[in-house]
């Protein structure tokens, strides 16, 4: 069931709200997702200057993976080139979605760009830019794209878990787990993003993504960092679109910081716009910290002040969580009851086997990041034309070696 909810009077922010779960009583039934994991690694498709595309996985749940070298520009242009006909069809799905499934049309979007513009940095405009021109298309849709997500919630899940949570492997744990219309066709053509920066651009990242989108909403660094995020509308009376996107924000993160403090830093120092929920984990340090912000307040949580503190959401030693939004019961109480089953044992495969499915979350996309090993786990919803079950936690995973990527050299040119 999908719920439509304006939460702005003046510039309508429309939700995908999708109530994937109606459980009217917190009583486990649990549900295992039995595929087995997918783990052999890359294989080269094809690739253009400063760009190489690989692909990983099987069948309809096939993930492709893109490295990228160069300026913003260069970069861009060969995301577009390696991307043509598919970011056309992403494009032209988002313009029907959006009348269809929003009762809207792609003027909000450039209302909310006018808003953000000025506080977008030049190297994510030149990036739009370069996607643009090689992909062949006109640099105003590549931007509409990019502001789905702050013209929209997202409502999903996330924690963070560390110390005795996951005594058996001392690892520390992160799950993004992304709930959001699966109509719409956004899922047809995930892509990993491996960005290679020139020196004194930052570092290398991956934005776990999809064709023609540069912002990040799921991703991991080579320093050790991942976000998580969900959306919400606890604070609707001060949102506004005059500040940076929280893509372009949470995308910062993983290019330019090298720590959780970092990381807190730019969230609290960010022009925030509407109300959002973060989570950053940092496996150099071992923890994450859970954020609930917005244009106007930004509270950092650890386990030991974690809220809401209500009797279906409970504070857990070494771990933060939030089920679907800020207070809500249906999520919150299974997520804290899965987490609290496998205390001491929380590891990857538990999370993928057990509690996704069981808690049902994670319609659209799932990323369960282990920041110790630096591997990850990561699914997609099945698109239109393709077999098997909707939802990305029921699907095949597929566990991605992040090292490898981020060593990943840029071939000399033959």
């Amino acid at each position: 069931m999908v719920t439509l909810r304006p939460i702005f009077s003046l510039l309508v922010k429309s939700t995908f709200l999708l109530l994937c779960c109606p459980i009217l009583s917190f009583a486990l039934e649990i549900k295992l997702n039995e595929n087995p994991i997918y783990q052999a690694p890359p294989v080269f498709v094809k690739s253009c200057p400063n760009g190489i595309l690989e692909k990983v996985g099987e069948g309809d749940d096939t993930i492709q993976i893109v490295h990228l070298w160069g300026t913003p520009r260069e970069m861009g242009k060969a995301h577009g080139e390696l991307f043509k006909e598919e970011i056309a069809e992403h494009l032209k799905n988002i313009s029907e979605a959006m009348a269809r499934d929003m009762g809207a049309d792609l003027s909000i979007l450039d209302h909310v760009w006018a808003a953000a513009k000025p506080h977008v940095s030049p190297y994510f405009i030149e990036e739009m830019e370069g996607l643009a021109e090689g992909c062949g298309v006109d640099v105003q849709s590549v931007i509409r794209s990019n502001m789905i997500g702050e013209a929209s919630e997202w409502h999903c899940s996330l924690f963070g878990a560390w110390g005795n949570a996951t005594k058996e492997t001392g690892h520390l744990l992160q799950l993004r787990s992304l709930d959001y219309e699966v109509n719409a066709g956004i899922q047809k053509y995930p892509v990993i993003f491996v960005y290679h920066p020139n020196p004194g651009q930052g570092h290398a990242f991956a934005n776990f993504s999809w064709a023609g989108v540069i912002g990040a909403v799921t991703g991991i660094s080579s320093e050790r960092l991942a976000i998580s995020e969900i959306g919400d509308d606890y604070d609707k009376a001060n949102d506004t679109f005059d500040g940076i996107p929280f893509v372009f924000l949470l995308r910062d993160i993983l290019q330019f910081d090298h720590s959780l403090d970092e990381a807190t830093s730019r969230i609290k120092n960010a022009k925030r716009t509407t109300s959002l929920m973060y989570a950053v984990g940092d496996g150099e340090m071992g923890q994450a910290r859970a954020y609930q912000t917005s244009h106007t307040l930004c509270n950092v949580y650890d386990p030991a002040n974690l809220e809401p503190l209500v009797d279906t959401h409970p504070r857990i030693d070494d771990i933060v969580y939030w089920g679907m939004s800020w207070n809500v019961p249906a999520f919150d109480k299974p997520l804290h009851d899965m987490l609290q089953k496998h205390y001491g044992k929380l590891n990857g495969e538990v999370v993928v086997r057990e509690i996704l499915p069981t808690v049902r979350t994670g319609n659209l996309q799932v990323a369960v990041y282990d920041l110790t090993d630096m591997v990850v786990w990561t699914a997609n919803a099945r698109a239109d034309g393709e077999k098997g079950p909707r939802n990305a936690y029921e699907r095949q995973f597929v566990k991605v070696d992040m090292n490898s990527l981020f060593n990943r050299e840029k071939p000399t040119p033959q």
